[in-house]
């Protein structure tokens, strides 16, 4: 049995931002040209961590990371923009064989070294 969540998630959605990094190229003379973002817009439900899921998890997260619910498939390591920050994918508890959205738990980017 499969939970459909994804018309509850509709009332909670907010825009945010998936960034990925293509792959850089050498040119016919040599010269190496960076990586361009792609930027893709999306929607999905961005919430604060409780209390208890900081301390449960000793430190690893503060009050500036978030979690993402949404019904796109993220990885490890995707940057996420979102109200003018920038948060990476940590983690994700897979449960796609239990219900249509997926839960992403995200750290946040340092403001002096955003991705």
């Amino acid at each position: 049995m499969r939970f459909r969540f994804q018309r509850i998630l509709r009332k909670y959605e907010v825009p945010y931002t998936l960034i990925r990094h293509g792959k850089g190229h050498y040119d016919s003379v040599g010269v190496y040209h960076p990586p361009e973002a792609i930027r893709t817009a999306l929607r999905g439900s961005v919430q604060p961590l409780g209390d208890r899921l900081m301390q449960i998890e000793g430190g690893r997260y503060h009050e500036d990371d978030r979690m993402l619910i949404t019904v796109y498939p993220h990885k490890d390591g995707d940057i996420i923009e979102h109200q003018g920050r920038q948060y990476t994918i940590d983690m994700d508890h897979n449960w796609t064989a239990y219900s249509d959205v997926s839960e992403y738990r995200m750290k946040r980017v340092s403001t002096h070294d955003p991705v």
